[in-house]
């Protein structure tokens, strides 16, 4: 019977209904939109991880310490150690791969590099795969040169290329008691062209591959041969496994491949990790006869995901925590109301013969029910909107949007779980009501308890600590680490320790706690706020003494609406200006780090000039360009210090092209500074730290020692860098951070002899407006220059807006700013739609007295709108102060950074429009909710005076 009439009286009363359930499905669609958002990132991110991993399982021959010598193979041992692993379950391909080092003298070629690589691959290779304008087949003692060899353009078709394989075998105590030596006579058959992979492959980087262009390029640097691992390579494979020699001059590799679709699940990793477990016992027990060992890259990368997908999880937790706040004041506010407007109904059931008891389980079904389906209805809603959330809070989600069957478990059971808390206590008072009181038209049902004053001014006063500690930039961290250890002082270092523990819980709680604290003691708890409201409303008149009543009315009500809001506006500003701080400073830090738009890494300052002026002449999207040159000298500093790093620049043009920050130099002001050392070769800008050490001010002689024995005095026109926090001495070593000085190029040339082996230079280039960075690079690249590689900001800017380990977490913050936004301004707009609704005899009253439609829209919106503006300022205020308290924290490590750069609180357009959005929706959700209900009940009024 319960059941039935359940049913019943929830399509009755479908407007209570749709307003129990948005408020459920609005919190569970913000849960599992944080639970899609992290198990996306994550899944991206073990993607992105998992297409760096060329081979899945490496199987290599293995090292017998015991006799210091290296397991041999033969053809035949690699043939049946192939056969045996292909029969194991999961694995899907396999080939072999073999490579050696071997010296060549060839007669007529000037080789820049007299040696080379010799890359064995099988008839299956996947190196075929990358081998661009196809692959052709290799023949006996044929060989394919790679195309970006360093010797490829001294070398022509039909060339042969003599290596000389020497072998020796030597006793236990290493004396050589057998040499010997094969020789390979490989005729040039064309050149290969291959992509990263395919070259990765060929060069031996099985073990690690990175899709970084500069990174690449310096691991392959060398002169590469690929032959026919079947027709050429097993003769020497057989002749050194005859020959048994203590170290083979080549390495052989079994590569296997996985089936991954049906081994890895991103949301069963311990069932995955299990999984490529057995399989790599199984191989090993298949090619542990042939001194071969098993090495699973997989394995190794599911493992550190699992910690990546972790740290995802505890930022979705950390994000996830306002909707808890969110859907539990929703969910109660609505069914306070509702049981309010409920209670004929419930007299009626109990004058029935219900009894409480069966009223209660009755109320807690609807509560699973509207549980249960707001859950569903989240998990759907998640899926359809998440991505476009992510976009337009300015974060980048690639992809299509995926949840785990445990995200579908935990959202389902959240819905449920937050329903029955919020239904709970009102369920249970109006079940518990006398059948009396129950069949009154009206009695205001929320429960009263005696206000106590004690934990909200607890609350507020942790929470004030913690915004002064935010206003005044305080690391108490930071300042431990000046004490030392053991400290001078005991008393002070146990004190500060306890105030660490509790400053670093007030990270994450100290604006919960002001926020409550304030608005109880503010607000409910003190006739002030009503005051303030009574003032402001002073030009409604009579209506002003209406407004104020209602907020005199309820002003637990008011100080949890004013709560709510002020948190939620809060935490946007603060996850919003911080999220906003750590891409300026990414951005910043990478120019800072290139140097400029582009920069060219050379292996020795010899050339630099030739580069440069290489670069001038081929490349036209160039604005400006300089070199910097990179050497060490020596002060009286040393040897309990490194040397002093200088970095020498050209005066006249290094502003126009480098990258630099005005702040970092200190003194004088960088271009007063830079014109001095145009002029004067012995100048120097002093490197901060290093001056303070020294005990030097502008215009003082610092004497600097080059080489062996020449010793410069240089003048000090300046200072650059950060300096350390002060600490003690005995500490200070340990922590010390040296940036570099800044020189004249014409110094560098004075004494290039000195310093000439030891120094390094890299080229700077600035591009034209509207250049493409990556285009110039590539450009660069295919120059026939000598480089050690070419770095620019808009490829590394690309490689970290594709890294999702780093932008996976910082999309969860991004989501979790637009759905707290989103749920905490419907749920503000369903609080006052539900409060208007049981206010509907009141407002019938209050028209048939005279009170016009305009009258009565502006005595509810003074009510209302009075707690939000107050909650949008005071959340905005302490955003701020998080904010700023933050930077300054991260700030305050100077000691462990490596660059020089501060993080700075910004907020670029789109963070304002972010910001203006959320107060936008907010103010909306007060203001369309009393306009509409109060249309609602002017209408009403109207067609009961033309009834009669």
């Amino acid at each position: 019977m319960s059941l039935t009439y359940t049913f019943k009286r929830l399509i009755r009363s479908w407007r209570l209904f749709i307003a129990l359930l948005l408020g459920i499905v609005l919190a569970s669609t913000f849960f599992a939109g944080i639970n899609v958002g992290a198990d996306t990132a994550a899944k991206q991110a073990l993607d992105q991880e998992l297409s760096k991993v060329l081979v899945d399982v490496i199987v290599s021959p293995s090292y017998e310490f015991m006799i210091g010598k290296q397991r041999l193979l033969s053809s035949k041992n690699v043939s049946d150690a192939m056969d045996a692993i292909s029969n194991v379950e999961g694995v899907a391909n396999l080939e072999v791969i073999s490579g050696s080092w071997a010296p060549s003298q060839m007669l007529g070629k000037n080789l820049t590099v007299p040696y080379f690589r010799v890359t064995a691959i099988s008839e299956n290779s996947s190196v075929y795969e990358g081998w661009k304008g196809g692959a052709p087949a290799i023949h006996e003692n044929q060989t394919y040169v790679w195309l970006g060899s360093t010797d490829a353009k001294l070398l022509d078709i039909g060339d042969v290329i003599p290596l000389n394989f020497t072998m020796t075998s030597m006793d236990n105590v290493g004396t050589v008691v057998a040499e010997t030596s094969f020789l390979l006579n490989l005729t040039v058959a064309g050149f290969a062209e291959l992509d990263d992979e395919a070259l990765a492959l060929a060069s031996g980087q099985y073990y690690y591959y990175s899709s970084v262009p500069e990174v690449t390029e310096i691991v392959i640097q060398q002169n590469l041969l690929i032959v026919s691992w079947e027709q050429t390579l097993t003769k020497l494979l057989d002749f050194v496994y005859e020959f048994s020699p203590t170290y083979s001059p080549m390495d052989t590799t079994i590569l296997v491949y996985l089936n991954r679709r049906s081994l890895l699940s991103p949301w069963d990793v311990g069932g995955s990790s299990a999984g490529l477990k057995t399989v790599t016992l199984q191989i090993n027990n298949m090619v542990s006869r042939y001194g071969l060992s098993a090495t699973n890259r997989l394995a190794e990368v599911l493992n550190s995901y699992q910690a990546v997908a972790f740290g995802m999880r505890f930022t979705f937790i950390i994000a996830a925590l306002p909707v808890f706040f969110v859907a539990w004041y929703m969910g109660s506010t609505v069914s306070d109301v509702s049981f309010n407007l409920r209670r004929r109904e419930i007299g009626l059931l109990l004058t029935k013969g219900f009894s409480r008891r069966q009223l209660l389980w009755m109320f807690l079904f609807e509560a699973g029910l509207i549980g249960l389906i707001g859950g569903l209805l989240g998990i759907v809603l998640s899926l359809m909107f998440s991505p476009f959330f992510v976009a337009a809070a300015g974060g980048q989600f690639s992809g299509a949007a995926v949840i785990g069957p445990d995200s579908v478990a935990l959202t389902v059971a959240f819905a449920v779980i937050i329903t029955f808390l919020s239904f709970y206590r009102p369920a249970r008072r109006a079940s518990n009501m006398a059948t009396v009181d129950a069949l009154r038209e009206y009695m205001y049902v929320e429960e009263v308890k005696p206000y106590k004053r004690l934990w909200p001014w607890v609350a507020f006063l942790l929470g004030s600590f913690k915004m002064a500690v935010f206003l005044l930039g305080i690391n108490f961290q930071a300042e431990m680490l000046r004490l030392g250890f053991p400290p001078a002082n005991i008393l002070l270092f146990i004190l500060l320790t306890i105030v660490v523990i509790i400053d670093g819980i007030l990270n994450y709680i100290g604006p919960f706690l002001f926020f409550w604290g304030f608005t109880k003691i503010f607000i409910r708890g003190s006739l002030k706020f009503q005051e303030i409201v009574a003032r402001a409303a002073k030009f409604l008149g009579d209506l002003n003494e209406l407004a104020t009543k209602s907020v005199q009315r309820n002003p637990a009500r008011a100080a949890a609406v004013a709560f709510l809001i002020a948190f939620i506006i809060g935490y946007s500003v603060q996850i919003v200006g911080t999220l906003a701080s750590e891409q300026d400073f990414g951005v910043r830090e990478t120019y800072f780090r290139v140097g400029s738009d582009v920069s060219v890494q050379l292996p020795s300052s010899a050339n630099a000039s030739q580069v440069m002026q290489a670069i001038q002449t081929n490349v036209t999207e160039v604005e400006s360009i300089t070199t910097e040159y990179n050497l060490r000298g020596s002060t009286s500093l040393e040897p309990y210090r490194e040397q002093m790093q200088l970095t020498a620049v050209d005066p006249g043009n290094w502003l126009s092209t480098a990258y630099y920050e005005s702040d970092l130099f200190s003194g004088r002001s960088v271009e007063e500074a830079f014109e001095i050392m145009r002029s004067n070769n012995y100048t120097v800008i002093l490197e901060r730290n290093y001056a303070t050490a020294l005990d030097k001010e502008v215009d003082d002689v610092v004497s600097v020692t080059f080489g062996e024995d020449t010793t410069v005095d240089l003048r000090v026109v300046g200072f650059f860098g950060r300096e350390l926090p002060q600490m003690q001495d005995e500490v200070r070593p340990y922590f010390y951070m040296q940036y570099w000085s800044y020189a004249p190029e014409g110094l560098y040339h004075e004494l290039r002899d000195e310093v000439l082996s030891y120094s390094s230079a890299r080229v700077l280039i600035k591009l034209k407006s509207g250049s493409d960075g990556e285009a110039v690079t590539n450009k660069i690249r295919d120059l026939d220059i000598n480089v050690d590689s070419v770095s620019s900001v808009a490829a590394q800017l690309k490689e970290r807006q594709s890294n999702y380990i780093v932008t996976g977490s910082l999309n969860i913050l991004r989501l979790g700013v637009v759905f707290i936004v989103v749920a905490a301004s419907v749920g503000t707009g369903l609080v006052t739609f539900v409060s208007l609704r049981e206010r509907r005899r009141e407002a019938s009253i209050m028209g048939v007295r005279g009170l016009s439609f305009r009258q009565l829209v502006a005595m509810l919106l003074t009510e209302n709108l009075a707690v939000v503006v107050f909650s949008v300022l005071l959340g905005a205020v302490v955003g701020l102060v998080v904010v700023r308290g933050t930077i300054a924290s991260s700030n305050a490590f100077t000691i462990f950074s490596y660059t020089p750069l501060s993080r700075r609180m910004v907020f670029p357009p789109d963070a304002l429009l972010t910001l203006a959005t959320s107060f936008a929706l907010v103010f909306a959700s007060t203001i369309l909710p009393v306009i509409l209900m109060a249309k609602i009940y002017s209408s009403r009024l109207e067609r009961t005076v033309r009834e009669v």
